[in-house]
């Protein structure tokens, strides 16, 4: 009896609350350090590219490729989440209208996040140098597919308080989904002309990752198509990073969306780089939002402290307007010195309501909504596109 008294003198309610949140937070230390075993022990990618023997194309067959032709088409296409059905939209009525799949009427894609995983599916190879899906494809089970890879199971959430002390979700159902598409593709295989940036944790630095060589036998590598895709659209606040070695080298990529959330520039500059004296018709694809409404400075309380937590809170939409700001710059700058550039950018104002993490039934009818809305406002512009691109000159 006295010591049954003793257990229930130390076991008051107010002890056993600080007793069952020390088991749970020591619970939750030993459940992320198995999340970073798990995910952070690399996978070695090199056989995987031997058994491949394909290699990056040079930067003079990207060239002769293109060689015949007056102008060069890209594509851009930025981040967003689940907001990336918005620019699929788009192009699947440039699809309709022109009866070609995006593959076929760009040379040269780009995109950030969502929009890299959306751009390397479009550029995966299929039957005689075909492309193998087009965008009504993706969008047939986009938001089947959306809610695999924004989930996690009850115990993750509970451990993680709901993605405040680790990622929000576990990778697995987005790989599988990557897969779907990917099977064992990877760069070299990939038919476009394809330029993806990710942040290279292991390096802790920012890459640019194209599917050719640059000249005087540059620096890239293949990667496991899959392996790429998923560094790039990884923000680490949602996502588990996952590492792999090629050639003895370890890599961890993420989503470089708050350094680089619109990749226009850099398409840009690549494709200036590489075809100096042709046109060039660069196309960017938003998924809506107001940049402008998000930090404005019309208020004292937008500097201090509380304007540098705002301005990194919304550092990835703010930094997609700098970024468009500053192609306006280059674009600018570039016909004052006799470059031929047609810049075609289709978005539209508004679509601050849709989530780029939330799977609802609400939230992605909202966005279909907004999309329908985004083709309406730029009819002219994508009819145009249409009648340009399926011809090419």
């Amino acid at each position: 009896m006295d010591l049954i008294n003793i257990i229930l003198k130390i076991f008051t309610p107010f002890n056993a609350f600080f007793v069952i949140m020390g088991i749970y937070f020591i619970t939750i230390y030993f459940y992320l350090r198995w999340l970073t075993k798990k995910y952070l022990n690399p996978v070695d990618r090199t056989h995987d590219l031997n058994l491949s023997r394909r290699c990056l194309r040079t930067n003079n067959q990207l060239r002769q490729e293109l060689e015949h032709r007056e102008t060069v088409n890209i594509l851009v296409l930025t981040g967003g989440g689940v907001r990336g059905m918005i620019p699929l939209q788009v192009l699947e009525k440039i699809e309709q209208l022109s009866g070609k799949k995006t593959g076929e009427l760009f040379d040269l894609m780009s995109g950030a996040s969502t929009g890299a995983i959306n751009c390397a599916i479009l550029a995966v190879p299929g039957i005689d140098h075909q492309f193998e899906f087009c965008t009504t494809d993706i969008l047939a089970k986009y938001v089947e597919n959306c809610r695999k890879m924004f989930s996690a199971p009850w115990y993750h959430k509970f451990l993680t308080l709901f993605g405040m002390l680790g990622p929000r979700y576990l990778p697995e159902g987005k790989l599988e989904v990557l897969r779907g598409f990917f099977g064992t593709c990877t760069l070299a295989d990939i038919e476009s002309n394809l330029i993806i940036p990710v942040y290279d944790v292991t390096e802790n630095t920012l890459k640019i990752i194209r599917n050719w060589e640059l000249p005087q036998g540059g620096r890239h590598t293949n990667y496991v198509l899959k392996d790429l895709v998923h560094g790039a659209s990884n923000p680490p606040m949602l996502f588990s990073p996952r590492a792999f070695i090629i050639s003895g080298k370890k890599h961890v990529f993420i989503d470089p969306g708050v350094i680089l959330n619109n990749p226009a520039t850099i398409a840009f500059m690549n494709a200036w780089f590489l075809f100096p004296r042709k046109k060039l018709r660069l196309v960017l694809i938003g998924n809506g939002g107001s940049d402008a409404e998000v930090y404005n400075h019309e208020h004292m309380a937008e500097f201090g402290a509380y304007g540098l937590f705002q301005y990194l809170l919304n550092s990835p939409v703010v930094n997609t307007k700098f970024s468009t700001d500053l192609l306006h710059e280059y674009i600018h700058e570039a016909r004052e010195y006799g470059i031929d550039i047609e810049f075609i950018h289709i978005n539209s104002p508004g679509g601050r309501e849709l989530a780029t993490s939330d799977t609802s039934d609400e939230n992605m009818a909202r966005i279909k909504q907004f999309g329908e809305k985004v083709i309406s406002e730029n009819y002219d512009k994508i009819k145009y596109l249409a009648d340009v691109l399926k011809v090419k000159n």
